[in-house]
């Protein structure tokens, strides 16, 4: 992540709103700098057409001078990449660059360096297609509790696999308690902040993934019940009958993140 760290300062400082104002002239920022930068961020959002109602709600359009001042002079801890907070800053200062979200700036600005071909003539962007079509199912499937729907599953996934197995299981579960998926004004989300290739063959690929997984359930008595846990993941990509799919994926934390009490 330290990389894509780098990318956003970097951006930020060659922004045109940064250049155009005094913060263009000073080389060394100070404490001072980065209330003049809180400033024009928030400005900027406060403004932004891609920060929708629900972004709003959710990210809110201001952003403290001491956050940038600790995002720049690198003063965090491993432990802050688990924040809520510093995923919401990220996602803002994105935002003030022109994307969507943390994960769109990683997808226009790192995708050439993870897209070039393998061996095999298969690509790393393929790949990662099919672990983020994958998370995209699974939130997908969720919105239709109680009811199971896995049938989107089947063009990313092995069939009769252990990770289709125990997807519609964890379904299957929630579904038999009348839980529903609360999605308005963005309660729940998911983001994907790193997809690593770990190692290929010609049978089998394993990716990592960091992965951050805010849900929230709600059963017929109107009890909210919330999943909120950043996790490492581990996928295996089988290649059948010249078809790369899923067949499973390892979660140290799957019990903790899916157990509801």
């Amino acid at each position: 992540m330290e990389k894509i760290y780098n990318a956003i300062k970097g951006d930020i400082r060659s922004h045109p709103e940064v250049n155009s104002s005094l913060l263009g002239i000073v080389d060394d920022w100070k404490r001072s700098q980065y209330v003049i930068l809180a400033d024009l961020i928030s400005k900027h959002l406060a403004k932004s057409p891609i920060l929708t109602e629900e972004k709003r709600l959710s990210l809110g359009t201001t952003i403290s001078p001491i956050t940038l001042q600790r995002f720049y002079e690198n003063e965090y801890q491993i432990k802050t990449h688990n924040d809520l907070r510093f995923i919401k800053t990220l996602d803002k200062l994105c935002i003030f660059l022109g994307k969507t979200d943390l994960n769109d700036y990683i997808h226009k600005n790192f995708q050439k360096d993870d897209s070039a071909p393998n061996d095999d003539g298969n690509t790393y962007l393929s790949d990662k297609e099919l672990v983020t079509k994958f998370c995209q199912f699974q939130f997908d499937a969720l919105k239709h509790l109680p009811a199971i729907n896995v049938a989107e599953f089947s063009t990313i996934v092995c069939k009769d696999s252990p990770i289709l197995e125990r997807t519609t299981q964890y379904l299957q579960e929630k579904g038999n308690k009348n839980l529903v998926f609360v999605t308005e004004n963005n309660r729940s989300n998911y983001e994907i902040f790193q997809i690593t290739k770990i190692s290929e063959d010609p049978e089998l690929k394993v990716i990592k993934t960091r992965e951050f997984w805010n849900l929230v359930f709600k059963d017929d008595k109107e009890n909210s019940y919330v999943v909120h846990h950043l996790n490492t993941q581990f996928y295996f990509i089988k290649n059948l009958d010249n078809h790369w799919k899923i067949w499973d994926n390892f979660n140290p934390d799957y019990g903790n993140i899916l157990k509801i009490n």
